[in-house]
């Protein structure tokens, strides 16, 4: 038995079968809209490959992409449907931040409009990237964000600009396998509780709000 990891909160279309501490499988793709129509087809070959029974499946759910979000959890949702599997939802950022040694402080930058960005505040604590803060901002803001931080910039469209902002930013991009690494301390989640973190509204949302 082992272990599914999706991340579909970015551009990039990230998943992983794992056994213990095993990546017996890993795809990342720059996939942008077309998490719908790959991910189940980056499934199915990931499970012939391995030729391994799905035992939990980790799956990020957010901040992120407001579509990738729903892609990911739709599907999972539905796979758990008629079956025995479990699901564990792990936040986006959490995973992200274990692209780093643990260590110190650390400030973690997505965008995801024009002028703004989610970013998410850790500290190293007993071996354990620990979340202190997660929010949005204005770009032009993150710089008085940051303290001691190191800064790890999330390669989403147009991250150059944010970089620039920074001395010696560290990037990196979504593994969904890291996904486990916080997620095997979670419990699991029920089809009720698997639901996306926005921080803010999306634009549809907004509308009907008027």
């Amino acid at each position: 038995m082992a272990d599914l990891a999706i991340d579909t909160s970015t551009s990039f279309l990230s998943l992983a079968i794992v056994k213990e501490d095993l990546i017996l499988y890993e795809k990342n793709i720059y996939s942008l809209k077309l998490h719908s129509i790959l991910l189940p087809k980056e499934i199915e070959k990931a499970l012939e490959i391995t030729k391994e029974k799905i035992e939990r499946i980790f799956v990020a759910i957010g901040p992120g992409s407001f579509t990738g979000l729903r892609v990911g959890l739709s599907l999972v949702k539905g796979i758990i449907l008629f079956s025995k599997i479990q699901v564990i939802g792990v936040p986006t950022f959490d995973g992200l931040a274990y692209n780093l040694p643990i260590e110190g402080k650390l400030f973690i930058i997505m965008r995801y409009r024009l002028s703004k960005a989610y970013y998410g505040v850790y500290r190293a604590e007993d071996k354990k990237w620990i979340q202190e803060k997660l929010g949005v901002a204005e770009i032009e803001e993150l710089p008085t964000l940051v303290t001691k931080e190191k800064v790890a910039i999330v390669k989403e469209q147009n991250y150059n600009e944010i970089a620039n902002m920074f001395q010696n930013p560290i990037f990196i991009t979504p593994r969904a396998f890291l996904l486990t690494i916080p997620g095997r301390e979670r419990k699991p989640s029920k089809t009720e509780e698997l639901n996306p973190i926005y921080i803010e509204p999306s634009e549809a949302e907004k509308i009907k709000g008027i």
